[in-house]
């Protein structure tokens, strides 16, 4: 795959997938990079939601996508004309409330967003408890007192968790990415990764191209709409070109698990 050849990709994905990107970020940078404006590297190792926070607040992706508020990125750096390193990757929104949520039609901008911090203040609560600080939610408060009045013995660790459990449909704590390093010795070329997790690793044998990466998570995340899209005429056909612009790995030696497509 050239340089001109992913850019030529990220044009499709931004016209195939419209319906569901709330903007695109992508550049090419110079003749060997395509990233977007002021990347800056490294991954967190700290609470994932401070990591989602400092991405969409500066901007570091290639796609903002409108339903789940995730963002993907793109990252190619070409040597001589060849591919070198490459990160793509998914970033979901943190949380999900039980609760229905206006869908998010607009760009996350400076201002704080009032979930994450909602679920920060959640936490808060619960570690507070357990290092044996005053809980300071009124409304928190009342209905463990009404439990104990009612004759409840749950604990009040299990009232607070369980509070947490009802509010919250799920919390994600962690990015998806798959990276390839051509220099790289320790360990395979092409690897999916979870996060900054380190010693576990999934092999790939080949490189995937962008558009295809893009399908798998729109296909995963957005399985209604993906249906539409899906169904459009020349849908198959950048699929299947996409699906051919894959990189086999060479040499490539893995005797357990590994992922390979066809």
């Amino acid at each position: 795959m050239k340089l001109s050849n992913i850019e030529s990709e990220l044009k499709l994905i931004e016209n195939i997938f419209r319906e569901l990107i709330i903007t695109s970020n992508f550049k090419k940078i110079s003749d060997d990079i395509i990233s977007w404006e002021n990347y800056q590297t490294g991954i967190f190792k700290n609470i994932y939601s401070k990591e989602y926070e400092f991405i969409i607040k500066n901007r570091q992706y290639s796609f903002l996508l409108k339903k789940d508020k995730g963002c993907i990125q793109f990252y190619y750096f070409y040597e001589n004309g060849i591919i070198s390193k490459i990160k793509m990757a998914y970033y979901p929104y943190p949380v999900e409330l039980r609760e229905d949520k206006d869908q998010f039609e607009s760009l996350v901008n400076d201002s704080e967003d009032e979930i994450i911090s909602e679920y920060y203040f959640d936490l808060w609560n619960i570690f507070n408890h357990n290092f044996e600080l005053n809980i300071n939610d009124d409304n928190l408060k009342k209905l463990i007192n009404d439990s104990i009045a009612n004759g409840n013995d749950e604990s009040v660790e299990n009232l607070l968790l369980g509070t947490f459990e009802y509010k919250y449909k799920h919390t994600n704590t962690s990015h998806f990415r798959i990276d390839f390093d051509s220099k790289v010795a320790s360990h395979h070329k092409c690897e999916i990764q979870i996060g900054a997790i380190n010693n576990i690793r999934l092999p790939m044998d080949r490189i995937i191209s962008p558009l295809f990466f893009f399908d798998f998570i729109i296909k995963n995340v957005f399985k209604k709409e993906y249906v539409d899209i899906k169904s459009k005429a020349d849908y198959k056909t950048n699929f299947n070109n996409s699906k051919r612009n894959s990189l086999v790995i060479n040499p490539f030696d893995e005797l357990n698990i590994f992922l390979n497509h066809k």
